[in-house]
């Protein structure tokens, strides 16, 4: 289930003009409900995030991404973006876990796709838009 507040801070997200921002998710698995990782919504950027991560580079987490994307034909888009981060020394338990959570969290967020990152040091804006464009792309 989610957790008491997380839906307000994704919708107060979700409707902020903040580009790029980044709301962290995680499951408190003693009663298995998504929370809220820390305050709420980070206005930095992939590359801070990377390097100053607010939480263990071990431990699973889903990012949720708000960025501006410029596409070649001049359009501006700003996608919600769902990024799992399972990192490689995290342990089976928590990758099974987390695994199984995440199509409850994208059905939740009405984020149809999810984006997998298993090393924080790829987590960049460059990637960010390489993903938004190959997932839209037809």
């Amino acid at each position: 289930k989610m957790g008491e507040g997380v839906m307000a801070k994704f919708e107060a997200f979700r409707t902020s003009k903040t580009f790029p921002a980044c709301l962290i998710l995680k499951l408190d698995t003693d009663d298995e409900t998504v929370i809220v990782d820390g305050d709420g919504p980070l206005a930095m950027t992939p590359e801070d995030l990377a390097e100053d991560t607010p939480f263990s580079s071990s431990s699973s987490r889903w990012l949720l991404w708000s960025i501006k994307v410029q596409r070649d034909d001049g359009r501006v888009q700003y996608p919600l973006m769902l990024v799992y981060f399972t990192p490689t020394s995290c342990n089976s338990r928590q990758k099974m876990i987390y695994s199984s959570f995440t199509p409850f969290v994208s059905s939740e967020l009405s984020i149809a796709k999810v984006h997998q990152l298993s090393d924080l040091d790829d987590l960049s804006s460059a990637f960010l838009e390489r993903l938004h464009i190959a997932s839209v792309a037809r």
